[in-house]
């Protein structure tokens, strides 16, 4: 009677835990949709902490704002993202000249309301094909070189001898005016005038004597060394700002006007020479100058480094995808300039990127595509 009793009650159990069973399967899928339309809060800074009513974050103190994932509010927004998330093909930009790149891993499109968009300060600009420029940096002197002076005056002294002797009969004298002449203009050119500056001595007749005392008169050069890496960048004509501890917090504009061939074996370096504007400072030969010279690198597809994200593996953009909706788009980079970046694919001319509170969507883009695979289940692969 015992064991028919034990019996009894062991067989209670065992459907007593399966009908538990069933019915934790049957919340299962209550519990996901009750899930979808539960509010959750979560640190914008830190979006491992979360909770089911407004409170602040334990590590920051921050208050804890509406997940993003938790403010769909009709049928098709999920399905939008739904599309969208499970694609891992960027959505067609329109240019056939932009290859198509794989959403970046680890990352979900991030829906967001207008209200919380303006509560994290969130900032767009447009994608656009833009001239872009590259500022070489460089130390520099004002001239002072006594010997570049002497090789002018020489030429000079050649060019007038000529003119008083191309007409005299003597062969001999002209052939000898001749070599001088090509002599000078040898020496001007290896010490580093181009064929412009040459021309242009020429046609004044004089030299300045800026070479060796200086002045405000103008026709100051300034001597900048530039890195070797940078010499091939460097061309006659660009533009220069020069600054300098003489000028009073003022800036000088300036013009390349020749670059040396030779480069200095010790510095791996290069003379850059660089004409300056007039200006009522004192200017001193041998005084110690900066130069930011502009070099223009063409058009090209251009994003405000603002809104670059570097992952250490990918470099990525969050693209506004209509008033609510980011998407994380990967891109490939061709240089960068101080301001901007130069792209070889990943973006559309007038799409439009993040360039205020990145950070904070890609933390909540990140903990959606956490969140999302978590939640898989086999039921709904496809």
């Amino acid at each position: 009677m015992k064991y028919l009793i034990l019996l009894f009650l062991f067989t209670i159990f065992l459907n007593l835990s399966a009908c538990k069973d069933h019915s934790g399967h049957k919340n299962h899928k209550g519990n996901k949709e009750v899930k979808t339309t539960a509010s959750k809060y979560i640190c914008p800074m830190h979006p491992q902490i979360t909770s089911d009513k407004p409170s602040s974050c334990s590590i920051c103190g921050m208050d804890l704002v509406l997940s993003g994932s938790e403010e769909d509010d009709n049928e098709e927004t999920n399905h939008y993202e739904h599309k969208h998330e499970t694609n891992t093909d960027m959505p067609d930009s329109g240019n056939t000249n932009q290859p198509k790149l794989k959403m970046p891993n680890g990352r979900a499109t991030v829906k967001m309301s207008l209200d919380k968009q303006q509560l994290i300060g969130v900032k767009f600009s447009k994608v656009n094909k833009m001239k872009l420029f590259k500022t070489v940096r460089a130390p520099g002197r004002i001239a002072f070189d006594p010997e570049l002076y002497t090789a002018q005056s020489e030429y000079i002294e050649a060019l007038r001898q000529w003119q008083r002797i191309k007409n005299s009969p003597l062969k001999e004298v002209k052939r000898s005016t001749n070599e001088m002449i090509k002599s000078s203009k040898i020496r001007l050119k290896v010490l580093g005038l181009s064929s412009e500056q040459i021309n242009k001595i020429t046609q004044k007749g004089n030299v300045s004597e800026s070479l060796i005392v200086g002045g405000e008169k103008g026709d100051n050069l300034i001597y900048a060394d530039v890195f070797e890496s940078d010499l091939s960048d460097i061309k006659p004509g660009q533009l220069v700002v020069v600054e300098g501890s003489f000028l009073g917090g003022k800036k000088l504009n300036g013009r390349v006007v020749s670059v040396d061939q030779v480069i200095n074996p010790k510095t791996r370096s290069g003379k850059v020479r660089i004409s300056i504007e007039k200006t009522t400072a004192s200017i001193r030969p041998e005084a110690f100058v900066n130069v930011s010279i502009s070099v223009p690198l063409g058009e090209h597809l251009s994003v405000s480094l603002e809104s670059v994200l570097d992952t250490g593996r990918d470099l990525l953009v969050f693209v506004k995808q209509g008033p609510k909706n980011f998407e994380p788009r990967k891109i490939i980079k061709l240089f960068e300039t101080d301001d901007f970046m130069a792209i070889s694919s990943g973006l559309s001319v007038g799409e439009e990127v993040v360039t205020a509170a990145n950070f904070l969507i890609d933390s909540e883009s990140r903990l959606k595509s956490v969140i999302k695979n978590a939640s898989e289940t086999p039921e709904h692969n496809h």
